[in-house]
């Protein structure tokens, strides 16, 4: 077992170059291992810089696209502001943008806005509800909700309304 063990590491120093009848079993396993060690080392820290290197091309993909969006929207303005002077250049291009873009069908509405038009579809089903349940009352009861909305001014209510038709009479008129 000897002889043969001598024989292959004989072999390992034809293969890898070097005496061995001058470095020991111990030292030559004792060089590869730190050699092995070494080469994790820089293969862990070439993929840490590597990875560092993708993420500051990803950030810097995205400063420019952010960029380019800004320069757009700048744009965008700027035809805006062209279609808001009484000059007439350009307002069939800003059109046509608009049309392209689809900002032309987009509304903003506010919060507000939003809840106004929950409570008046609200109202308006509660009113429905309520001649639904009413049919049977004579239309004298309807008359007199008619004074009692004529003497108080106000937002059209729940409570004062007799009917959808009073609702929409008395309610302002909205502008979409």
């Amino acid at each position: 077992m000897y002889k043969n063990m001598d024989k292959q590491y004989n072999d390992l120093g034809d293969y890898f170059v070097f005496n061995p009848r001058k470095i020991s079993v111990e030292e030559f396993f004792g060089d590869l291992n730190t050699f092995k060690n070494m080469f994790q080392q820089a293969v862990k820290e070439n993929q840490k810089r590597r990875e560092a290197e993708e993420k500051m091309k990803r950030a810097k993909l995205a400063r420019e696209k952010a960029e380019k969006e800004k320069e757009e929207k700048l744009k965008k303005n700027q035809l805006l502001d062209i279609n808001a002077e009484s000059d007439e250049t350009g307002i069939m291009d800003g059109l046509l943008e608009a049309l392209q873009t689809g900002a032309a069908f987009r509304r903003k509405r506010g919060p507000r806005q939003a809840a106004n038009h929950r409570r008046a579809g609200h109202a308006v089903t509660n009113i429905l509800a309520k001649e639904l349940m009413q049919e049977d009352t004579p239309p004298a009861s309807k008359l007199s909700n008619k004074k009692l909305k004529t003497e108080h001014k106000e937002e059209p209510t729940l409570e004062g309304a007799g009917s959808l038709e009073e609702l929409l009479e008395d309610g302002p008129t909205r502008s979409h």
